[in-house]
């Protein structure tokens, strides 16, 4: 897997994305009690997993991310909280615990390339999940692409940290829309006083799936009780997937 999600684009994230919604928190009282443990791979700086901390829930984290991992940790430090985080890429776990659920909010799992890959990963969350958890992820469709015959992309956006630097971020997508993904490449740049003092690259594979089409990898997977919600989440539309173990 491509390391990603590096320095820059980790102060980026953070000020970009923020903490998820208190809509988006409750969601997951649907689903689970305090009593249940949770694992969120892919879980970034705690955009999910800081405030469902501060419900009284217990999650761990995973990521590949040691950038996201360490702001993971800052920022639950911040608020009294030590999360427990494994520093791994997903498709090489092999945890100690069996969780009631695993979460992955904001389609992450759409950044598993190439799919047989993606399809690994969903056995291999099978087996860290206890008889009958849960296993719920969001996933979109770039829409826009498909019906705007929307390719190619640039685009550039800007945030400013809270101590004054800014950070900005160029992003040129290239889609595939017959096999369903998109390369994006995005240089980060940050500025103080106008002046560049850092820059870093990324590129990212993202890949999208269809309704019934996740629904049958799932149930290839060995998953069942598949269900499916449609969900509005920081001006994206998601469907959000919930399958039983």
């Amino acid at each position: 897997m491509i390391m990603m999600y590096r320095q820059l684009c980790s102060e980026f994230y953070d000020v970009d994305k923020k903490y998820a919604s208190t809509k988006e928190v409750n969601f997951y009282q649907k689903f689970f009690n305090k009593n249940d443990l949770i694992l969120e791979p892919m879980c970034g700086s705690g955009r999910l997993l800081i405030p469902l901390m501060q419900k009284g829930y217990t999650i761990h984290g995973i990521d590949n991310s040691p950038e996201m991992l360490k702001a993971c940790k800052e920022r639950a430090a911040q608020l009294n909280l030590a999360p427990i985080l494994f520093e791994e890429s997903i498709e090489n776990i092999k945890l100690s615990d069996q969780y009631d659920g695993i979460i992955i909010p904001s389609g992450s799992f759409q950044l598993l390339y190439p799919r047989l890959l993606a399809f690994q990963v969903l056995e291999i969350f099978k087996k860290h999940l206890k008889p009958a958890g849960k296993l719920i992820m969001d996933l979109f469709v770039p829409w826009d692409v498909l019906y705007e015959n929307n390719e190619e992309e640039r685009s550039t956006r800007e945030v400013t940290t809270n101590d004054g630097v800014l950070i900005q971020a160029t992003f040129h997508n290239k889609a595939n829309k017959y096999e369903q993904f998109i390369v994006g490449e995005t240089r980060y740049a940050k500025f103080i006083q106008e002046k560049i003092v850092a820059e870093e690259d990324e590129q990212i594979t993202l890949c999208w799936y269809y309704r019934y089409e996740m629904e049958l990898i799932l149930e290839k997977c060995g998953f069942k009780n598949i269900c499916c919600e449609k969900r509005l989440l920081n001006n994206t539309d998601y469907m959000t997937f919930i399958a039983e173990c």
